[in-house]
């Protein structure tokens, strides 16, 4: 099937206005599943319209208002234009458009060549509130088991999002990426929107690229990494020489998750690799030798990118003087890690030729924006960016594997080297190699 307009802003779709409560509404979907079976919609394409979403219609207590929600193989969403978006109630995401890439609980393990191009989002409702996604090629949020999907080239280009008039309070995220194998972010601008993206949801991607993407007035550009929820309850954890063992009925998780643990007493504490499961138990390799026993209070799913490369953006950050601004924001979310059985959410991450300033170039000493976070990857390169920041180490990364810097600079010359928040110390590159060996040459010869 195929629903082709006669243009933007010519042929309009509109949501009728309703008092239904406990819905999200599209102007274009399907049922995923049916009766526990898939129901793809292959070959799909709604190209050339506007979808005007009426949210100010939707007076339900619960209710959010997007324009299209399809998954199936070869499927698009090709030039049209979304406006008057929104959701209404605490825990009632919104997605603008969604393009679903898995649904592993009706047997959909992952779709091919699925995505979203050359589509416009602007005006959100008035009176939204709560999560708001734009554009969104990934898994479900709330998905019916924890096994997860991968598509296969899956994609969104040559977009623009503009979430004017500025207000940060409001939680909404331009891009979002997950549960796919080969996924491209490229070619999109991005306004005044708190995310720019991709913002990675409670799902996890095998390998992603987000290149020549420009954001303009956002407190982040691409932020990765997340926390699932935790299963309800408590659990109780015992340990026997190298292996942990947690208790906890129901928890959900299986063989190769990393999983983040708050425990008391806090020496499990960390982000961790599941090994062994059990319906009510799952076990993981640990270095601690103290305690044999410890209460857990939580324990959260880490979704994280395989392999990942970012190159060739330009963020320009709000100029704000409190709070997190951060223009790459890689991270495992978590605030440690045990050391000799180490978890990484990020197997490769690549972060190259970036641009990073704050809006306008504008520049002030009390701004707080900062360039680069990376943390939970086992190896990271950061080489050939431009970054301009306020605050001191602009480029930073924690609980890594390894670290290496290349040639990141100010914009006048000036070389900006990796900051290790987990030593404290600055990191080495070439430039710092080749003055260290200069210096105690000269010292050998005195």
């Amino acid at each position: 099937m195929r629903i082709i307009g006669s243009g933007v802003d010519v042929t309009t779709l509109k949501l009728a206005s309703s008092s239904l409560t406990d819905q999200h509404r599209f102007a274009i979907g399907h049922k995923l599943s049916s009766g526990g079976q898939p129901n793809t919609v292959d070959y799909f394409e709604v190209s050339n319209l506007t979808v005007d979403c009426n949210f100010g219609g939707q007076t339900g207590a619960k209710v959010a208002a997007g324009a299209v929600r399809i998954m199936g193989n070869h499927v698009g969403v090709r030039r049209i234009k979304v406006k008057n978006w929104g959701t209404r109630g605490s825990g009632w995401p919104c997605f603008a458009i969604a393009v679903i890439t898995a649904d592993p609980a009706s047997g959909v393990n992952g779709v091919t060549d699925a995505g979203i191009e050359e589509c416009l989002v602007v005006q959100p409702g008035s009176n939204t509130t709560g999560e708001v996604t734009l554009l969104h090629v990934g898994g479900k949020v709330n998905a019916a088991t924890n096994t997860e999907g991968f598509g296969l080239g899956c994609y969104i280009r040559n977009c623009f999002v503009d979430c004017a008039p500025v207000d940060f309070s409001k939680d909404f995220r331009a891009l979002s990426m997950g549960w796919c194998k080969t996924g491209v972010i490229e070619g999109n601008q991005v306004q005044n929107t708190k995310y720019g993206g991709p913002f990675q949801q409670k799902t996890s991607a095998q390998g992603m690229v987000v290149r020549g993407n420009f954001y303009r007035n956002v407190r982040k550009g691409p932020v990765l990494g997340a926390l699932g929820d935790p299963p309800s309850g408590t659990g109780s954890l015992s340990r026997s020489g190298t292996l942990a063992t947690v208790t906890w009925n129901g928890h959900g998780f299986i063989v190769g998750d990393r999983v983040k643990l708050d425990t008391t007493p806090n020496d499990f504490d960390g982000v961790v690799e599941v090994t062994i499961v059990t319906t009510n138990t799952f076990k993981f390799n640990t270095s601690v030798t103290g305690p044999t026993s410890a209460t857990v209070s939580s324990a959260q799913k880490v979704f994280g990118v395989k392999r990942l490369v970012l190159e060739g953006n330009t963020v320009e950050l709000a100029s704000e003087t409190s709070g997190e601004l951060i223009a790459i924001d890689v991270a495992d979310r978590a605030a440690a890690m045990d050391p000799n059985y180490p978890a990484y959410a990020f197997d490769e991450v690549m972060i190259r030729d970036n641009r990073i300033r704050y809006v306008d170039g504008a520049f002030e000493s009390n701004y707080v924006g900062y360039g680069v976070q990376v943390s939970g990857a086992e190896q990271v390169q950061v080489r050939n960016n431009v970054v301009e920041s306020a605050p001191a180490h602009p480029i930073r990364n924690a609980r890594c594997g390894s670290a290496q810097y290349l040639e990141n600079r100010t914009p006048v010359g000036v070389l900006v080297r990796g900051y290790d928040e987990s030593t404290g110390f600055l990191c080495n590159e070439l430039e710092t190699d080749v003055e260290d060996a200069f210096i105690l040459g000269w010292l050998r010869n005195k």
